[in-house]
């Protein structure tokens, strides 16, 4: 290794850049591809990193981020994995990083884990808020980085909170947020921007109108799902209809798609939509962020309960299913035949969440008795890892036991009398491993509320 080093250092003293200074590497970084120009947003970062270097040396190689949040970690951007593979060569061909902005590179701790391989690589970070090359040794400067990195974290939590809160008020309003349409729906003229100075340039609202292609399909699976009918049946009716899926009716909208079949879960994102009740719906889907995809980068997703949805409370898209509908279909379960030739009743079909992950429970027929199962969002297309949690299953007539339990003594006068109760008084049976909880659905306003 030394000897790889020595020899990097002799090729350095032959380079011409050596004998006019350091030669630095720029770093650079823009959050998003297409709100951002990337030719503005480099030029100017590079300016102000040259004029800091100036004197000093040359930059001569570039690494530029585009699309890059900076609460990614380095190793998770794909210009700064380069850069932090090229730190590891003895011939990288330069002697420092320099960068325009704070910001631009680092969030939260960053630099603190960048530290370790820049002292075994011999490579500086130069820096306009240190005026120059940052001093690792010097306390007063990784004090000074600690500072930059919690008001870089700051910036970014004060933005999205900020964000948030107005995409909140919108959707309240009504307001169409962008995205894809869901399946059924297509974008149409909305009138003038809310935005004067949008307004004035010409740019124009948008909202979801029905398509005339798919509108129908979305009716009638509300309609067979109505009837009894189970996911997978609608998906396959569907299918031998030749009706387009998803991906098949916009493929230039669904470009990370690329089946051209109905699925069960397809099917069941489309009767899970709350949007086709004409109400503007946002926030149904929240972000992971401790939960990143090692291939985009991208943090996970996770659903929300419905306390935390955003809601309009008036129509402002027609409507292809009315809410009472839609609302009883949240409650229908397919109804299969038993080992016996009768029917399986789940009684508490809905309101059985997983105590671990927080899901929806599924209905699991087993050793002929109706159950209830949750295996954490992991099956045969996502197996689950080995330091995962292990599936969480219930039988109903010992769940029933804990309900009755709770409820005593004021005892229904039946089982389908405390079924209705649970669901007027919006009470979900929480499963742990070795308890159950009733629990009341938060008291936020929510979709099915007052409607």
């Amino acid at each position: 290794m030394h000897s790889r080093q020595r020899e990097g250092e002799r090729r350095r003293s032959q380079d011409p850049h050596v004998q006019l200074g350091l030669r630095f590497a720029f770093y650079g970084r823009m959050s998003t591809s297409e709100y951002q120009d990337r030719r503005s947003s480099s030029l100017w970062q590079r300016e102000v990193s040259e004029r800091l270097v100036a004197g000093h040396g040359t930059v001569v190689a570039e690494f530029f981020d585009e699309g890059a949040s900076r609460r990614r970690r380095w190793s998770n951007r794909p210009a700064a994995a380069r850069l932090l593979e090229a730190l590891a060569d003895p011939d990288r061909g330069f002697d420092a990083i320099v960068v325009g902005e704070y910001e631009r590179a680092f969030c939260g701790r960053q630099f603190d884990e960048l530290v370790p391989l820049l002292r075994a690589a011999g490579v500086q970070v130069w820096l306009p808020e240190v005026g120059g090359r940052v001093d690792l040794d010097d306390g007063e400067h990784r004090r000074l980085m600690a500072f930059l990195g919690a008001q870089s974290e700051r910036e970014v939590i004060r933005a999205r909170n900020r964000a948030l809160a107005a995409m909140k008020a919108q959707a309240e309003l009504g307001r169409y947020l962008g995205g894809r349409p869901p399946y059924g729906y297509m974008l149409v003229d909305g009138g003038p921007h809310p935005k004067r100075a949008d307004a004035r340039w010409g740019r124009r609202a948008r909202k979801l109108a029905p398509d005339p292609r798919t509108a129908g399909h979305v009716r009638w699976m509300f309609t067979r799902r109505l009837q009894g009918m189970s996911l997978a049946g609608i998906a396959r009716e569907l299918n031998d209809r030749g009706a387009p899926c998803p991906s098949a009716a916009d493929p230039e909208r669904n470009p990370h798609r690329h089946a051209d079949r109905w699925s069960v879960q397809s099917v069941r994102t489309i009767l899970e939509n709350p949007r086709y009740t004409g109400r503007q719906v946002w926030n149904r889907i929240g972000t992971d962020r401790d939960d990143v995809n090692l291939r985009t980068g991208r943090p996970g997703q996770v659903p929300n309960l419905p306390g935390e949805w955003a809601v309009s409370p008036e129509v402002v898209h027609t409507p292809l299913v009315s809410m009472r509908d839609f609302v009883e279909v949240q409650r229908v379960r397919a109804r299969r035949p038993n080992d016996k030739g009768g029917r399986r009743e789940y009684l508490l079909a809905g309101l059985v969440v997983c105590g671990v992950c927080g899901r929806q429970m599924d209905a699991h027929w087993v050793h002929g008795r109706p159950g209830y199962r949750c295996r954490h969002g992991y099956g045969s297309a996502s197996p689950r890892p080995a330091d995962g949690p292990t599936p969480l299953y219930w039988r109903e007539d010992h769940l029933l036991g804990h309900i009755v339990g709770a409820a005593a003594p004021r005892q229904p006068e039946s089982t389908a009398a405390a079924m209705a109760e649970l669901h007027e008084q919006r009470i979900v049976v929480l499963c742990g491993r070795n308890a159950v909880e009733l629990r009341r659905m938060p008291s936020e306003r929510t979709l099915f509320d007052a409607h």
